[in-house]
């Protein structure tokens, strides 16, 4: 049949025809509106998505609130520096030994003036006060001893403590040569103890740059130093195997730490010259 634009009945079919169109073409739209209002799934994912979200709160609060384990501070040198400010201070490093029947350093005088007996329990340090005393732990076999400071040394770096030859027989590493130890400062009787600060008034640190057999190096390696960090002191004193060197010392310091500061600035300036600074007692 043709469509003759003048008839009415015309136009109410082809108006009917459209409006049925467009109920097929929205009818999957109208299902699906209706499974997921009518049907409760978007009432469900609102639950589901307030319960996930409650326990993400509770997951966030417990992870920000739970304190991290914190890390010991570092206060220089390997655990700390020879600074002791508190009875609970160790100084970590390597320990070595002398009073060998080779060394010739038994019956010598030490720096506080005894005579060297390696039968005792007595031991060098380069910066405790000389008369005080310290446990000392072997780190390898956790053998401890009690030992006084009587002498000065040694003068290596990276070496912390000199025993006598029963030292070194108490912590077992008689026939090792060295080891590494764990030392504090303790009273006589083994409890803890601090430091005096006087004595850093009384004996002040200094910085040994190194200790030269040859007079031409040490006379331009003091040279240099004094242009650099001001007046030098040299002093004459005989080495394990006899021979005669002059520590080549810079600097007089009340503060452990100001030495060390001005150790590593030796370093940074004449590391190239193979030097080794390390801090040390103006006097014995």
């Amino acid at each position: 049949m043709e469509f003759n634009p003048l008839s009415t009945q015309n136009w109410s079919r082809a108006f009917n025809i459209w409006i049925e169109d467009i109920q097929v073409c929205f009818q999957p739209v109208m299902e699906l509106e209706r499974v997921l209002i009518r049907g409760g799934l978007l009432r469900k994912v609102r639950g589901l998505t307030r319960v996930s979200a409650a326990f993400v709160a509770v997951f966030f609060t417990i992870h920000c609130t739970n304190p991290r384990p914190s890390a010991p501070a570092s206060r220089g040198g390997l655990f700390l520096t020879t600074n002791f400010s508190s009875p609970s201070d160790y100084e970590l490093g390597e320990a070595s030994w002398y009073g060998s029947e080779e060394d010739g350093f038994e019956g010598k005088a030490t720096a506080n003036g005894e005579l060297f007996d390696p039968n005792e329990m007595t031991c060098a340090h380069r910066t405790l006060p000389l008369g005080s005393f310290v446990e000392v732990e072997n780190l390898v076999n956790g053998r401890k001893a009690l030992l006084r400071i009587n002498d000065r040394g040694p003068f290596v770096k990276g070496r912390i403590l000199d025993t006598s030859r029963q030292g070194a027989k108490v912590l077992g590493f008689l026939g090792q040569g060295r080891v590494p130890i764990k030392l504090r400062l303790v009273k006589a009787d083994g409890n803890s103890t601090v430091l005096d600060s006087s004595a850093n008034q009384e004996n002040p640190f200094t910085v040994q740059v190194a200790a030269l057999s040859e007079p031409l190096h040490v006379e331009r390696l003091s040279r240099d130093l004094q242009d650099a960090f001001g007046p030098v002191d040299l002093t004459e004193v005989r080495t394990r195997d006899g021979r005669l060197v002059r520590r080549v010392c810079v600097g007089s310091y009340s503060k452990m730490e100001d030495a060390q500061r001005a150790a590593e600035e030796v370093a940074k300036r004449f590391g190239n010259r193979g030097v080794e600074p390390f801090v040390t007692r103006r006097r014995s």
